[in-house]
């Protein structure tokens, strides 16, 4: 009998953790100043300088089912952002999305635009 409540007990508190770290798991911007402009077509961003290719994720087996997917998504676009921060990037060109059941990816190239895109 105690032995199953101690089961019981354990496997409750391994959920709590989980529920509560998934709270605190998603991407952030890093620096909110510097803006990152986001397109989706290649015509947008014809003159720009490529950087690099990126890959924006959030989820978890754990935590998708504790957060909307209006957050996931968010999340996964600041993760692009964050990246293309790093790398001295202002422009993100979107390339396409990765279905999975537990999380939101996108696919996308880093690049930098010297002059205003339209």
């Amino acid at each position: 009998m105690v032995s199953s409540n101690l089961k019981i007990l354990s496997v409750l508190l391994i959920c709590i953790t989980l529920f509560s770290c998934s709270l605190l798991d998603t991407h952030q911007l890093k620096d909110k100043k510097k803006v990152v402009k986001i397109y989706d077509s290649f015509e947008q961003i014809k003159a720009c300088q490529f950087i690099n290719d990126l890959v924006g994720s959030e989820g978890t087996w754990y935590n998708y089912f504790f957060i909307s997917n209006k957050d996931l998504t968010i999340a996964s676009i600041n993760d692009l952002k964050n990246q293309a921060n790093a790398m001295g990037a202002n422009t993100i060109h979107i390339q396409y999305n990765i279905d999975f059941n537990t999380s939101v990816t996108f696919f996308a190239q880093a690049y930098h635009c010297a002059e205003e895109v339209d």
